[in-house]
């Protein structure tokens, strides 16, 4: 492909299949095909591209990216040839016509002939595009320049200049984009290249050394210091520090011992590792990554859909302007002004830069993400992030991490009743209970273990009772505005426990941006309110929407987008599904593992909420990127054209103007390869993530509980 109206010609022809649905991407060069398999079939598929004109090739796992394919030395044979034929013009030296004719023929056939290749298949199938334009405007310039030397009309000018610069200087220009590309692509690029290589593995008892793409799960693999982890793994023997900004974007060390669950991309840096393949290196989770990534990058933004309807009518309405520039001065007695005007419009015009304008952009911006712990699903995810002036922030499991903390003990607790109490708190998973079970690390024998619906459990412990429930079950009321709960061994008054939640890091920080950013702030959470002021008061948030059910969360959004809100919604992914896809933005926090259930706008891999306002700034930073894109692109033809129409432009110049309007745009998309996170968020002043009280750090899932409502 030379120009979007390739793709946008290679786009109609696939659509045209039975049951395919086919986007093509310019900037990566690939198409992206949904289709029937019974009936079509990928060899019918590549003979419908070769039909359009084109090569094609089915990518999988192990497609190299194509190489450069525009040579350099005809680049410079031609450019010589050209400076020669520039210095006759200047008056630097003086070459014959004759001589000059051969001169431009010989750049022509090196530089040129790819324009004109491509230009007789578009015309063959009554289409046109870029080299079109460019073929047009230097076979023009030669046929009268050689038309004129052969008649030894010596009174007329010639043109073999500008007949050898055009093309010389648009494949100069088009060989740096070319190279700019690969660089926008590198990231994604190096992302799959951390799964290629060699790796030792033990295969049923024999030691084997395959390529990576190889292996296949309960492979038993030994990873080097230094190396990257080829697949998702649990480590087997050894202790080591991993790098893992795969997965967070920072590299910060993670130490791994017997037990540790490591993901593809993650990189061994210290001591020798062996561990069991959880999964196939093409089913892991850098390949899931890579594969979404590339998939974000097929899809296409409202704004490049119309960039597209404007690139299809571009040529033809170019060569009518060339034709009216060419007649209009024609008129004022002028052929020779005429000629180069019209020459200069069909040079100038470039619909590349349109074409180019929004995927560029997308390309570097979405590889940037994903290597910062962000995944960004489709472009149009951009064209949403500006509208957005509701975020709802889901309480537990976002804002805190879902597991309680004892705040003030009972003064007349015993150590007896510390066992007691923890031995039957220990038979629940729910957050109260894992609190409580954090009282006492002695384990007794229980007996008869039961819940109480709706309010808590009770059982036996050494032949007392204990019973664990919410202050009501007891008749009992409590002034504390902080989650209460209480426990009654045998029938002694019950003692009352005060427990807090733990602020996930970064929580304030989130909140204080967002705020900083004009956006309204609402929590979201089935707490009891009482319990959600806490937190709110804590953070600074002045709105909440409590007692909700998970069901309910999505009718939530949906009340505040029948006022006219445009909302975003950040929750933990899974339990909040319904929510973030009713949301216009979903944002979710992942593990790495969870990254296929992903079902949000973008997904937020690692679990670290201080990257949410991140996200939002290189969405931000990435549509006015795109937004400037188009401003030079539409801003540049309308402008150049008109100059070329009124004699100001000379082919040569045009030549030039051309090949770096699309360069332009492609290195203003490379500007966001610098884009960086932002530093963590500072924890907020006398605010401590962990409790004296707090249980071992183990995150406990939040269950639907029994004992008080989350």
């Amino acid at each position: 492909m030379t120009c979007t109206s390739c793709a946008s010609r290679i786009e109609r022809k696939l659509n045209h299949l039975p049951g395919a649905t086919a986007t093509v991407n310019y900037a990566l060069e690939e198409a992206t095909i949904t289709f029937d398999p019974t009936a079509l079939d990928t060899d019918r598929i590549l003979a419908a591209v070769r039909q359009a004109g084109y090569e094609a090739i089915a990518k999988d796992q192990s497609t190299v990216s194509p190489k450069l394919q525009h040579q350099r030395w005809p680049l410079v044979i031609s450019a010589v040839l050209s400076a020669v034929l520039l210095g006759t013009d200047l008056s630097l030296w003086s070459v014959s016509r004759p001589v000059a004719l051969v001169l431009a023929l010989l750049a022509i056939v090196l530089v040129g002939r790819g324009f004109l290749i491509t230009a007789v298949r578009d015309l063959r199938h009554l289409t046109g595009g870029m080299d079109s334009l460019v073929s047009l405007g230097f076979v023009t310039a030669f046929t009268w320049s050689a038309v004129v030397t052969i008649a030894h009309k010596t009174g007329e000018p010639v043109f073999f200049d500008a007949a050898a610069i055009v093309p010389t200087v648009i494949y100069l220009g088009r060989w740096i984009e070319e190279r700019a590309k690969v660089v926008a692509r590198s990231d994604l690029n190096d992302l799959q290249a951390k799964i290629l290589g060699d790796v030792a593995v033990t295969r049923q008892g024999v030691a084997l050394t395959i390529p990576a793409k190889e292996i296949l799960r309960d492979d038993l693999l030994t990873i080097r210091p230094g190396q990257v982890v080829p697949t998702d793994m649990t480590v087997t023997a050894g202790e080591s520090a991993v790098d893992t900004a795969i997965i967070t974007g920072e590299s910060d060390l993670t130490l791994v011992a017997p037990g540790s669950n490591l993901l593809a991309g993650s990189i061994n840096r210290d001591q020798l590792l062996e561990g069991i393949a959880t999964t196939s290196a093409q089913r892991s989770f850098l390949s899931q990554l890579t594969q979404q990534v590339a998939q974000a990058q097929a899809k296409k933004a409202n704004l490049e859909r119309i960039s597209d309807r404007v690139s299809r009518v571009f040529v033809p309405i170019v060569i009518l302007i060339a034709l009216g520039t060419f007649f209009v001065w024609l008129t004022q007695g002028s052929a020779v002004t005429a000629l180069v005007a019209g020459i200069a419009v069909l040079v100038v015009a470039c619909p590349c830069s349109l074409g180019l304008a929004t995927p560029i952009a997308f390309l570097v911006a979405t590889s940037r993400a994903a290597r910062s712990g962000i995944l960004i699903q489709s472009p149009t995810v951009l064209e949403q992030v500006p509208k957005i002036d509701t975020i709802f922030l889901d309480k537990t499991g976002t804002l805190t991490d879902a597991t309680l903390s004892l705040d003030d003990l009972p003064p007349k607790l015993t150590e007896e009743d510390r066992v007691c109490i923890a031995t039957v708190a220990q038979s629940s998973t729910h957050p109260v209970a894992r609190a409580l079970s954090a009282l006492s690390t002695i384990t007794v024998p229980v007996e008869a273990v039961r819940e109480l619906p709706g309010s808590g459990l009770v059982g036996t412990v050494a032949g007392h009772t204990v019973t664990i429930a919410a202050p009501h079950f007891f008749h009992l009321e409590t002034t504390k505005a902080s989650r209460m709960i209480a426990c009654q061994i045998d029938d002694r008054p019950p003692l009352l426990f005060s427990l807090h939640e733990t602020l996930r890091e970064g929580a304030k920080g989130l909140v204080e941006s967002l705020h900083n950013s004009g956006i309204e702030i609402i929590m979201l959470t089935g707490d009891r309110l009482s319990n959600a002021q806490v937190l709110a008061n804590t953070l600074g948030i002045t709105a909440i929407r409590a007692d909700v059910r998970p069901a309910d969360k999505a009718a939530a959004i949906r009340d505040e987008q029948t006022l006219g809100k445009r909302v975003a919604m950040v929750g933990d992914g899974i339990n909040d599904a319904e929510a973030l896809a009713q949301a216009d933005l979903g944002i979710a926090l992942a593990s790495g593992t969870d990254i296929a259930k992903a079902s949000a706008d973008i997904t937020i891999l690692g679990d670290d909420i201080t990257k949410v306002p991140g996200a939002i700034a290189l969405a931000r930073v990435t549509l006015r990127n795109i937004h400037q894109n188009f401003a030079w692109a539409f801003g540049y033809n309308a402008i150049a054209i008109t100059l070329a129409a009124l004699g100001i432009l000379n082919p040569m110049l045009a030549a030039a103007l051309m090949a770096s309007s699309s360069l332009i745009v492609v290195m203003n998309a490379l500007r966001l390869r610098r884009w960086r996170l932002q530093q963590r968020f500072a924890q907020p002043a006398g605010a401590s993530p962990e409790h004296p009280f707090s249980p071992p750090s183990a995150h406990v899932p939040v269950q639907n509980g029994f004992l008080l409502d989350t």
